[in-house]
């Protein structure tokens, strides 16, 4: 009989040099919130067993990430599409709102919105500064009751990367409701002229500083997309503009995409109509609004906290006139 001798060849030095380059690139790339980049570069990597947990989370973000952006970037009055225009707004401001509700009765709504630059941080300060989400977002008792009880912070690192717990009062007989939410804010400038924000629930098997739901609480599941990049002159949402946007400011365009599972068994048809119809459109408005105040000097803790926290503005003011820079160049 022939004996076959196999050998088995460990990794060379220069591989693993290499493979050690590209986690320490992946990494640095990161922490400047360029997540899909980092995502590439980790993917590049030969050897698994150089990667550690918190590299497979980084390219499962990045590969949610992108699939996100390239969903919100379809025209949802594109054929075929599964959005219905729930209605449109305009006046001092200008927006879209969809609907959609699938076979696992998860609503899905989408706003597409016109505001000019200098709204943008404001804007972007009202999502994030969830400690204040109660001092603005609308409650409503009829016909349906829903509202915030309460947000709290959980966790907080880097820029724009946060996780916290939301606590929404329901109509009986459903009880009340809760969701954890992580956010991550992404620099999408060179791949796609774009910044986006992706947050998706979470529970304790995805971080442990997420505590179990109360006995009386129903946790929930959410995801939401935002997309900011310019406004093509010709958008929908602009067609039948009353508006005099500002001449001296690039017209930005908002996308937000979110879909919600509140764990019932059906979603009433007064409750869909509720939310699609008055809900949805009612708090854009307001966040609008409160972004609005905050840009005239009116919301004073809004204030406060984006001067506390010029790490996070600064660079968010940096990275929004680079990607107005690059708008300019196309």
């Amino acid at each position: 009989s022939t004996k076959v001798s196999i050998t088995l060849f460990p990794m060379s030095h220069s591989n693993y040099e290499d493979d050690k380059l590209l986690i320490e690139k992946a990494e640095e790339e990161a922490s400047n919130e360029r997540l899909i980049e980092a995502g590439r570069l980790l993917k590049e990597v030969k050897d698994d067993s150089l990667l550690e947990k918190k590299h497979l989370t980084m390219i499962r973000w990045a590969d949610e990430i992108e699939k996100s952006i390239n969903n919100i970037l379809v025209s949802p009055d594109e054929d075929g599409n599964e959005w219905k225009k729930q209605g449109e707004t305009h006046g001092d401001r200008d927006f879209l709102v969809y609907y959609k509700v699938n076979e696992h009765n998860q609503l899905s709504c989408r706003i597409d919105c016109a505001i000019e630059s200098s709204l943008l941080v404001p804007l972007l300060s009202v999502f994030n500064e969830s400690d204040l989400f109660k001092t603005w977002m609308p409650s409503y008792k009829r016909p349906v009751k829903l509202g915030i009880r309460g947000s709290k912070m959980l966790k907080e690192s880097g820029r724009g990367n946060q996780t916290i717990l939301v606590t929404v009062d329901m109509a009986w007989p459903m009880c009340t409701r809760e969701v954890v939410l992580h956010a991550v804010s992404v620099d999408v400038i060179e791949e796609k002229a774009s910044i986006a924000i992706l947050a998706k629930s979470e529970t304790s098997e995805d971080d442990p500083i997420i505590p179990e739901p109360l006995p009386s609480h129903v946790r929930i599941d959410f995801e939401q997309t935002i997309l900011i990049r310019g406004c093509p002159e010709d958008h929908p949402c602009l067609v039948k503009s009353r508006n005099k946007y500002p001449e001296n400011e690039e017209l930005i365009m908002i996308s937000i995409a979110m879909t919600v599972d509140a764990h019932v068994k059906f979603v009433p048809l007064t409750l869909i109509n509720f939310v699609t119809r008055t809900v949805i459109g009612r708090m854009w408005s307001s966040t609008l609004k409160v972004a609005e105040d905050i840009r005239d000097g009116k919301r004073v803790m809004h204030q406060e906290a984006i001067s506390k926290k010029k790490h996070l503005y600064g660079w968010i003011e940096e990275r929004i006139q680079l990607m107005l820079d690059k708008l300019k160049e196309r």
